[in-house]
């Protein structure tokens, strides 16, 4: 269990505080008692300059952990690896494969696991369940079993739009804390639901006590955003700081329904530990 976390924003699409900048994506630096992993990069344009403002050291990191491939979460990965000291980076193969959108290429600016061996101290493919450190791992890929989660939108793994992506690489941190397990979400593009199950499974627990992060529920219905909220309510979660890729309405949705939710953008931190309500 770890017994001291804190959780910092560096990358979100709104920025709370002077000097802080926002922009569609998504990168929050964990702090694990004395061990400091970030998890997602952004795209880039914005990681280093919050960091700086708000006085966060990136140089020493242990370990870089992306959700998946896409360029809003893996943009920032060239420039962070320049000033880092060798992390370990845990990753699903899929996430350095080509992605695209009807938008064009959307996948992460490295997809040369070369270039990420030369740059990292070891690369760990996460597939299945990875532990990071006692008390924190990675869901590897989520099984999805309710009938209402997609991925949140139309992918392909190739330019000409043949092949639809799945996104395997799609997982979320979590972490044994004290009050309770703390899960950290990228975009949730397995669903929420289907994420939040396998965590209880892998951790055999039927509680959770916070949930962050984006949860694509941009254009869900109202049946998905019931579902959601009732299946949070399940596992009795106390903190939801729903944000990026979640949509307005959807976190206007769960804000009214749950009653814990708080706002979370560049420049919120949190912390669980022994004195966590």
């Amino acid at each position: 269990m770890i017994q001291q976390l804190t959780i910092t924003v560096l990358v979100e699409n709104t920025a709370g505080g002077k000097g802080l900048l926002g922009e569609h994506g998504l990168s929050i630096l964990v702090e694990a008692d004395t061990y400091k992993l970030l998890f997602d990069t952004g795209q880039g344009n914005t990681l280093n300059h919050n960091a700086r403002q708000l006085g966060i050291n990136l140089h020493d990191i242990d370990a870089i952990a992306l959700s998946h491939g896409h360029y809003d979460h893996t943009g920032g990965l060239p420039s962070i690896l320049k000033i880092t000291q060798n992390p370990v980076l845990y990753l699903h193969p899929a996430a350095i494969t080509p992605k695209y959108s009807p938008r064009g290429e959307i996948g992460s600016p490295i997809q040369d696991e070369n270039i990420l061996t030369t740059h990292t101290s070891k690369i760990v493919w996460t597939e299945t369940p990875t532990e990071i450190i006692p008390g924190m791992g990675l869901t590897g890929t989520i099984p999805r079993h309710h009938p209402l989660e997609d991925t949140g939108g139309d992918f392909w793994i190739d330019a000409n739009h043949q092949t639809i992506d799945t996104l395997p690489d799609d997982q979320a941190l979590f972490i044994q804390t004290p009050p309770g397990l703390v899960v950290i979400l990228g975009c949730a593009h397995s669903g929420t639901i289907n994420t939040l199950d396998y965590i209880a499974q892998i951790c055999q627990q039927d509680k959770i006590y916070a949930v962050i992060g984006g949860m694509h529920l941009l254009k869900a219905n109202p049946e998905r955003l019931e579902a959601t909220a009732a299946q949070l309510k399940h596992y009795q979660v106390q903190l939801l700081g729903a944000n990026h890729c979640t949509g307005i309405n959807a976190i206007a949705h769960l804000w009214h329904h749950l009653g814990c939710s708080i706002d979370v953008r560049v420049g919120t931190r949190l912390q669980f530990g022994t004195n966590t309500p």
